[in-house]
């Protein structure tokens, strides 16, 4: 679970991409089985398994 502010006048859309940061690798790489290589686009380029 998480909650997110943002400011006055960002209107995020259905779709829209949000980034954020893990407080702790080891918990990212524990529930997260598969890590995502994106471009500057956003186009993924590359899925590594974790193998936590």
């Amino acid at each position: 679970n998480a909650f997110m502010s943002v400011g006055p006048g960002v209107a995020l859309r259905v779709g829209d991409i949000i980034s954020f940061g893990t407080s702790h690798p080891c918990r990212t790489f524990d529930k997260w089985r598969v890590a995502s290589l994106v471009d500057e686009q956003w186009r993924v380029l590359e899925c590594m398994e974790t193998c936590f």
